[in-house]
């Protein structure tokens, strides 16, 4: 199942590079023995076929990439505001 906006926003892990020139996202991808996959201490996985998993785990990462591009913009903009 993907994840909602706000569990992504919650979950993902954004700093500022050094002398606050930018924004650095990291996205944390665990890979588990058993199947299971993780994104930023997520679980995804599917008990019934497990590259579902995998699927589900593109979408979250999809949509942390999306969420960072917003951030990123705003933070244009506001600088542009400034």
């Amino acid at each position: 199942m993907p994840a909602s906006t706000e569990t992504i926003r919650e979950k993902m892990d954004v700093d500022q590079t050094p002398q606050d020139k930018g924004l650095i996202c990291t996205i944390r991808i665990t890979a588990y023995d058993n199947g299971m996959i993780c994104v930023n201490d997520r679980p995804i996985n599917s008990p019934d076929d497990p590259t579902l998993g995998w699927v589900g785990a593109h979408d979250v990462i999809g949509s942390t990439l999306t969420e960072f591009y917003r951030q990123v913009q705003h933070r244009k903009t506001y600088a542009a505001d400034i």
